[in-house]
């Protein structure tokens, strides 16, 4: 789907005085930038992100807070998120960015918005290096690769009592890192990593990785990193070779974020059993939660996703900073960093001196039941 920038871009919450002047309405205004994959293997990220953030800006309309939006196809790729970034900056000079999806993106567009001088907010992306060094205009609300990958390890060794595992993970900055951090973190507890095996993202037929699999031994966990077109082919592999639980096997399926909600629905009974981390529980029976999923249900006559959730989440946190005074790029910076008890529907928020969000109620553990609905764990 292409993004015209013209025509995505929406003005939201101008109920002004009818004295009010179009100079009171720019002086007011605050600006968003989004990059968002709307297009390539990630585009479902773009499309369920651009609901969240219409939901929360709907929502902010009705309490009189202005603001408008604009959006730019990153592709989850290094080089259009560049030149989307660019663009952002030259023609619309937002006050603010949320985005991107992909850590390779967000690593790319992390030196123009901040030579730009205007905070990025990020929600997806788990590479490391976004906040480790990082710089003082990048936020992520997401832990971290590091902080994911010990509290997945740590809970496939103590919870699910395994001791080997398999690793399969695409070749990218988030794949790789996710993956090693799992394996030195299993390794020290006293697992053991049967085979390590990456792939970029233009394989498409993971029969004979399944088969390699296979010859491990006997594996207890297969941690994976991948996008979902990937992740749906690698799921269906590992089950028509036996491997799985969803294919009478005893290996449990692991996995995080980058599936989006309904991946079950497509990998049929070969996700069954699957454990991955999510970023909304939508059992959670907080008043917030479930006064959001109504909204969303309302606006949308379906389910709210986890994807919805975080973008819905992000401009929730935006309008936090604007509410405690911000108005412009440096003070919605500096409100940011300065945040350390916001509370969304996915968890809540505390920024560290790398603007680097240290809790970990932001990660949700599902498994996936014989009738392909969830059960939720519980485990943070």
């Amino acid at each position: 789907m292409r993004i015209l920038p013209v025509a995505r871009l929406f003005f939201v919450s101008v109920l002004l005085a009818a004295a009010g002047s179009s100079t009171a309405l720019a002086a007011d205004m605050i600006k968003i930038g989004a990059l968002f994959p709307m297009s390539g293997p990630g585009s479902y990220f773009g499309v369920q992100d651009k609901q969240g953030v219409e939901l929360a800006l709907e929502a902010l309309n009705k309490s009189g807070t202005k603001f408008e939006i604009q959006y730019e196809d990153s592709a989850c790729s290094p080089l259009p998120a560049t030149q989307a970034a660019k663009r952002l900056i030259d023609q619309y000079k937002p006050d603010v960015v949320i985005g991107e999806e992909c850590s390779d993106a967000t690593l790319a567009v992390m030196p123009v918005l901040a030579q730009a001088k205007v905070p990025l907010l990020n929600a997806g992306s788990s590479s490391i290096k976004i906040t480790e060094p990082g710089n003082p205009w990048t936020f992520r609300i997401m832990p971290n690769e590091v902080m994911q990958g010990m509290d997945i390890a740590t809970n496939a060794y103590k919870r699910l009592n395994a001791k080997s595992a398999v690793l399969l993970y695409e070749n990218t900055n988030a794949g790789i890192g996710n993956a090693k951090v799992f394996g030195d973190t299993f390794t020290k507890l006293g697992g053991t990593i049967l085979a390590d095996i990456g792939f970029g993202r233009d394989v498409n037929d993971f029969t004979s990785i399944a088969t390699r699999v296979t010859g491990a031994g006997k594996i207890d966990v297969i941690p994976t990193y991948t996008l979902e077109g990937q992740g749906l082919k690698i799921t269906q592999a590992l089950a028509q070779a036996g491997v799985t639980k969803g294919g009478g096997g005893g290996a449990i399926q692991l996995g995080t974020i980058w599936l989006p909600f309904g991946f079950e629905q497509k990998a049929g009974k070969a996700a069954v059993g699957y454990i991955r981390i999510v970023q909304f529980d939508p059992t959670d029976q907080r008043d917030q939660v479930k006064n959001f999923i109504q909204a969303f249900k309302t606006k949308y006559s379906q389910d709210p996703t986890h994807l919805n959730a975080h973008a819905y989440d992000q401009i929730m946190l935006i309008a936090d900073v604007v509410k405690r005074g911000a108005k412009d790029a440096q003070s919605i910076r500096d409100g940011l960093a300065a945040t350390k008890d916001f509370s969304g529907v996915t968890g809540s928020v505390a920024f560290d001196e790398h603007n680097q969000n240290i809790k970990m109620d932001t990660i949700h553990y599902m498994e996936t039941l014989p009738d392909l609905s969830w059960k939720a764990l519980g485990w943070n």
